[in-house]
């Protein structure tokens, strides 16, 4: 069997990690797995989007979890440990529930933590299809959902997972819509409070965009990202709101494709008036679940 970082039909970030996997072992990974980042735009309603975590790795008998990252090459770690870097704490939070039998994992995402994708999610659901597949795989994804749900320190952290698992959408339908999601670049020690808030999801996108602005509102966001939201909707925008993704303050805007560059500009140019830090975007469209990407 070809190994997936000699196959040119797979995608280069896919590739990447196994490569990497063989570069650093000597020897080509068990497996390769996937997770896609997740933007929650409200208590119950969240969208995948293609930018997430991979995961590439090989069983062990001995028990022990040896964890690297292609992000943070000079911070390796062997479980149990007491000291953890914080790239590997979600990783050792499902380590910690699951037990593995062992496992050697190389780890990657595509996103800094608090970019507004909820990457170290998407870490935590990676490792755990990982373990599953490699030391139990009789154990249903069910099952998985609620380890990793539990692993969870931040907000929202049920349907974040539930859409992790399930891909594409939970709770909403975007359409033909796309989720600019704006990065403000903020980062803050201290976790955000939210409050609980459901959307009806009927299918109209002018009810959507006006009920995840309500979710916006009914909170106390950081001033940059009211500076965000006003501005995406003051640009045709059919509604914004924070996403809870600690330690970052990101916004999301609901955005039909005509008006992706006037809402991108719109922002930027509200950002350069307050003088603050360019912000950075990304346009999500509904993408698939967390998977085994290997056979």
């Amino acid at each position: 069997m070809i190994d997936i970082a000699d196959r040119p039909d797979v995608a280069p970030e896919l590739r990447l990690v196994p490569y990497a996997f063989r570069e650093a072992f000597g020897r080509s990974a068990e497996g390769v797995w996937y997770s896609p980042g997740v933007a929650v735009l409200a208590t119950d309603a969240a969208v995948c989007g293609r930018w997430g975590a991979i995961v590439a790795g090989e069983r062990r008998t001995d028990g022990i979890v040896e964890l690297r990252s292609i992000n943070r090459p000079a911070e390796p770690v062997v479980l149990p440990a007491q000291d953890i870097p914080a790239w590997a704490a979600p990783v050792a939070a499902v380590v910690d529930l699951l037990r593995p039998c062992g496992a050697t994992l190389l780890c990657s995402v595509d996103l800094p933590a608090g970019s507004g994708l909820s990457s170290r999610t998407a870490l935590a659901c990676a490792t755990a299809l990982a373990l599953r597949d490699l030391c139990a795989p009789d154990i249903p994804v069910d099952y998985l959902v609620d380890v990793v749900t539990q692993s969870q320190t931040q907000l929202h952290s049920h349907v974040r997972v539930a859409a992790a698992f399930a891909g594409f959408e939970v709770g909403v339908a975007i359409g033909d819509a796309r989720l600019l999601v704006v990065d403000t670049r903020i980062r803050r020690d201290t976790p955000v409070r939210s409050t609980d808030f459901a959307v009806r999801n009927d299918g109209s996108l002018k009810r959507l965009g006006m009920a995840i602005t309500d979710f916006h509102r009914a909170h106390e966001p950081e001033a940059a990202q009211d500076i965000a939201v006003t501005a995406a909707l003051e640009a045709g925008a059919l509604g914004a709101t924070m996403l809870v993704d600690d330690p970052g303050r990101p916004i999301a805007a609901l955005v039909s494709p005509d008006s992706l560059a006037a809402v991108r500009a719109g922002v930027s140019g509200a950002f350069r008036r307050e003088r603050l830090t360019s912000p950075r975007y990304l346009t999500v469209r509904p993408s698939g679940g967390a998977r085994r990407i290997t056979p």
